[in-house]
C-alpha cells in the first residue's frame, strides 16, 4: 500500500509565495486555451473536409473550365446596376473569358440583358464588361418592354452611365399602339422612357406616314415628333413642314415651321 506524507505536502502548501501561485493560474489557463483552440482547430479542419467532399460530391467537372487560354463558363448570370441605383441581369448560353485578364470582358454565346424596369434585350452574341457595365449585342438583337413597345436590329449597346439602349443596322420598332418605324439607329432611354429615331426616320400612322431626319417619342404624352425634312403622306394628301406632333393616343397629326400641303 502506497502511503503519502500528508505532512510534507501541507508543508509545500504552506511555502507557495503569491508569485507561485499567480504562475500557477498562468499554466491553467495557458493549458486550458491551449486544448480549446486544439478542439476549435479539429472541428474547423472536419467541416473543411466536408465541404471539400461537398463540392467535390458535386461532379464538377473542371477540366471543362479551361478550354485553351479561356475561362468557360455554361449558363453564367452576372449582376450590374444603372446609374439610378436599379440592378440589371445579363445570362446567356455560355460565357468565355481570357486567363490571363480575369477581370476583363465577358464574351456570351445568346446573351439576354434584363433591367429592373422591364426592358428585355437578347442578341445572338454579346460581350459584358463588368468593369464599365456595357453590353454589346450583334446578330438578330431583339429589344422589348413590358409596357408594349418592341424594336430590331443588327447590332446594339447597352450603358448603364447613362441607361439607354442604342441599336444600330434596319433599326424597325412597334409602338403599344400600332405605329411602326424604321431608322438608321434607335436609342432607348430607360430612365426617361424615350426613344430617339436617328437618321432616316419613317414611321408608319393609321391613315399615312411620315419621313423625317430624326423623330422621338415619349411615352408619358404618348407623342411622336419629327424634326428636319419633313415629308408627310396621307390619305388627304402630302405635306411638307420643319416639325410634326403626332399623338397615338387622339391621332391627331399637327404641322409646324414653313408648312405646305396638297390635298387630293
Amino acid at each position: 500500500m502506497t502511503t503519502f506524507d500528508t505532512h510534507a505536502i501541507h508543508a509545500a502548501r504552506r511555502r507557495m509565495t503569491p508569485n507561485d501561485a499567480r504562475l500557477r493560474t498562468i499554466r491553467v489557463k495557458t493549458t486550458r486555451l491551449v486544448f480549446l483552440g486544439g478542439a476549435a482547430l479539429s472541428t474547423l479542419l472536419l467541416v473543411g473536409s466536408v465541404i471539400v467532399r461537398g463540392v467535390q460530391g458535386a461532379a464538377i467537372d473542371t477540366s471543362k473550365l479551361v478550354q485553351g487560354d479561356q475561362f468557360v463558363m455554361d449558363a453564367p448570370e452576372f449582376v450590374g446596376n444603372t446609374r439610378e441605383g436599379k440592378r440589371l441581369k445579363v445570362t446567356g448560353l455560355k460565357a468565355t473569358r481570357s486567363i490571363s485578364d480575369p477581370a476583363g470582358a465577358v464574351r456570351l454565346e445568346k446573351p439576354k440583358l434584363e433591367t429592373a424596369d422591364g426592358s428585355v434585350a437578347t442578341a445572338d452574341e454579346g460581350i459584358w464588361s463588368q468593369d464599365v457595365q456595357t453590353l454589346s449585342l450583334k446578330g438578330n438583337v431583339v429589344f422589348s418592354r413590358k409596357t408594349g413597345e418592341r424594336a430590331t436590329g443588327v447590332s446594339a449597346m447597352w450603358t448603364s452611365d447613362p441607361s439607354v439602349l442604342t441599336l444600330e443596322g434596319g433599326t424597325q420598332i412597334v409602338l403599344p399602339s400600332g405605329e411602326a418605324a424604321t431608322a438608321q439607329s434607335l436609342q432607348w432611354d430607360e430612365a426617361k422612357g424615350a426613344v430617339a429615331l436617328l437618321g432616316n426616320a419613317r414611321v408608319t400612322f393609321n391613315n399615312g406616314e411620315a419621313t423625317s431626319e430624326r423623330a422621338y417619342f415619349d411615352k408619358e404624352t404618348r407623342t411622336l415628333t419629327g424634326m428636319g425634312a419633313i415629308r408627310i403622306r396621307s390619305e388627304l394628301g402630302t405635306g411638307a413642314a420643319d416639325r410634326y406632333e403626332y399623338n397615338t393616343e387622339s391621332r391627331r397629326l399637327r404641322l409646324t415651321g414653313n408648312v405646305t400641303a396638297q390635298l387630293n
